[in-house]
């Protein structure tokens, strides 16, 4: 890689066809010019592959390999890189144009903070952006133009959104990357590593627009963030009492547990008696705030079809359309009645 180049950013993706372009797009429009993209194709079935050919720009640079997993994509490139910066950047996801200057700005100007992120906007499939819905939200920031990051930000939703973040690569370098053990939260795990030793700079704008994909949401099965995640708290406060944690010492992940069974799901849903969360409780709010009215009849109707006997189901449904206003003046009515 040219060495005149102050920034690389690194974007694994797999089966990304549908939005790559988008995210591609967003990069290469940045008002801050002197960086590479680094694309790793981690085993693509689709034509992810094709999409990154058709671009003749010389600051890509694309890597095809078998599928390995994120965490393992994102350390291949980091062995990759020898600019002084390291952005990450999902495959699905934009940027807006100021936003790496921006933080480039930030990092040369705030030499005793090894990474910044942003905050985020949520986006529907269909690139319906909902300025109502951030992450993390505004009462972390008690009204500053930005923090720094603490273990407590870290609960109940890691302040950090991984997409955002640029990082002086030598941080990456001395904290060995991703740790693969971590199927998932593995960018939790290393940011908490990271504010253990350095300042993690949140700043308070939004540039970052983080998509949402209802094809990933299922109520079949219990994801494994939740576990991984808590690990990595776990592991955080460990290390604040021992000075280490189970992986530094050299020993193995055991009784991981985060599967459960399917069959009494199954049972529900068949009789309408399954509330679906993962669509309802945060995903059909973006919708119906964002104006993807396609997407929320959509989750509306999958949401019926496993639980259309549920008042919860029903009320999930109703109060994001009937507004916020309307739900409180309801709550206070039946208040007053009891």
């Amino acid at each position: 890689m040219n060495r005149d180049i102050t920034v690389t950013i690194l974007m694994p993706v797999y089966n990304g066809a549908a939005y790559l372009n988008e995210a591609i797009d967003s990069i290469l429009a940045q008002t801050y010019s002197n960086f590479n993209l680094l694309i790793i194709n981690d085993g693509s079935k689709d034509n992810t592959q094709a999409i990154i050919d058709s671009y003749s720009d010389s600051r890509i640079i694309s890597v095809e390999q078998e599928n390995m997993g994120v965490s393992r994509s994102l350390n291949k490139g980091l062995s990759m890189i020898n600019t002084p910066y390291v952005r990450r950047h999902d495959a699905d996801d934009i940027s807006e144009t100021w936003m790496l200057e921006w933080q480039v700005n930030f990092l040369e100007t705030h030499k005793d903070v090894a990474a910044v992120s942003t905050r985020c906007n949520f986006m529907t499939e269909n690139s319906k952006i909902s300025e109502s819905h951030l992450q993390p939200k505004d009462h972390i920031f008690e009204g500053k133009e930005l923090i720094y990051a603490q273990r407590e930000h870290f609960e109940p939703f890691c302040p950090i959104v991984h997409g955002s973040v640029l990082c002086r690569t030598e941080i990456f370098e001395e904290f060995g990357g991703y740790r693969t053990e971590f199927l998932t939260s593995e960018d939790n795990d290393l940011w908490l590593r990271i504010i253990e030793k350095y300042k993690f700079a949140i700043l308070n704008k939004s540039p970052y627009k983080l998509r949402l994909n209802p094809g990933s949401a299922t109520q079949m099965h219990k994801s494994s963030g939740t576990f991984f995640r808590n690990l990595a708290l776990l592991y955080a406060d460990e290390r604040m009492v021992k000075g280490s944690d189970p992986f530094q010492r050299g020993e193995a992940l055991t009784d991981i547990k985060y599967e459960i069974i399917t069959e009494d799901l199954s049972k529900l849903a068949e009789n309408g008696k399954l509330f679906a969360g993962n669509y309802l409780n945060f995903l059909y709010k973006v919708a119906i705030s964002s104006k993807d009215y396609k997407l929320a009849f959509f989750l509306i109707k999958e949401s019926l079809k496993v639980g259309w006997k549920l008042s919860n189901t029903w009320r999930a449904i109703f109060f994001p359309i009937l507004g916020d206003k309307f739900v409180k003046t309801g709550m206070s009515i039946k208040k007053m009645f009891k």
